[in-house]
This record gives structure tokens, C-alpha cells and sequence, in this order.
């Protein structure tokens, strides 16, 4: 990334980070597009500002196109779950766990999806293989009010 792109990106960062969102996408309107930053930020904003159907249409576009990347299953998911259902976001997910078996944060998402939905096993089951894969994310759970139901005595 060359200095230019590196202080546009830092100047989005802070105008969203101070929400100023209208600034913020001015700014990044100044970034080669084609940018996988660009996407990440854009993202950002559309979550930030809850327009779960512009972040979702994006995330979908970037899964399928660049299937390798499991941060725009995330992001997909994400935006699914709080524009349509918990389950709809569970199949983009479950989808997504094919190509990346070993991603943590799709797996405690899952797990996240399979507390709220009840399922209390099968989200103890993949709290753990997050977990074992990552210890951050038992720090994130104990936390997560997703998760709480794992938690009561």
C-alpha cells in the first residue's frame, strides 16, 4: 500500500471512528476500489450505520467472488442474521466452514447462532473447537450475550 492509500485509509478510519460517516465514505471514495481495504472499510461503514442490506449485498458479492477470504462470509453472515434470521445466517455459515474448516471465528459464530437458537450442546461442542483453535475466543465468550445461556449454573 503506498503512503497515499495509507493516510486515506487512516483519514476513514478516524472519520468513522468519530461518526462522521459522510466524511468517511468522501474519503473512501478516494481509494482504488479494487482495494481489498476499500471493501473492508465499506463494510465497516454499513455496519456501523446498520444498513444490513447494503453490507450484506457487498459481503455476498466479495463471498462468491473471492471464496478464499472468510472475512466476507463473516461479514455476509452478519448482516444476514439482523436483516433476516438467525438460520439464514447459520447456512451462509455453514457454507462458508466447507472451504474454511479451521476458521474461528466462523465456528464461534456458529456457536453463538446455536446458543441463541437453543441448542445448547451443539454450541458447547463448537465454543470448544473455536476454543482449541483459538484462545481469544474464550475471552470473547464469557462476554457475549449470545453465549450467556452456556454460562448459567
Amino acid at each position: 500500500m503506498d503512503a497515499e492509500t495509507a493516510r486515506q485509509v487512516m483519514a476513514v478510519q478516524g472519520y468513522t471512528e468519530l461518526g462522521l460517516f459522510d466524511v468517511a465514505l468522501e474519503e473512501l471514495g478516494l481509494i482504488d476500489q479494487d482495494l481489498d481495504i476499500a471493501n473492508i472499510l465499506r463494510c465497516d461503514l454499513f455496519s456501523r450505520q446498520s444498513r444490513w442490506a447494503e453490507m450484506g449485498e457487498l459481503a455476498k458479492r466479495l463471498a462468491r467472488s473471492d471464496p478464499d477470504s472468510p472475512q466476507w462470509w463473516i461479514s455476509w453472515a452478519y448482516a444476514v442474521r439482523r436483516l433476516e434470521t438467525i438460520d439464514a445466517a447459520r447456512e451462509i455459515l455453514i457454507e462458508a466452514r466447507k472451504s474454511h474448516p479451521k476458521e474461528p471465528i466462523i465456528i464461534y459464530n456458529l456457536a453463538c447462532y446455536a446458543s441463541v437458537s437453543g441448542e445448547l450442546e451443539e454450541a458447547r461442542q463448537l465454543l470448544d473447537q473455536a476454543i482449541a483453535l483459538d484462545k481469544t475466543c474464550q475471552e470473547m465468550a464469557v462476554k457475549d450475550s449470545d453465549l450467556e445461556a452456556l454460562f448459567r449454573d
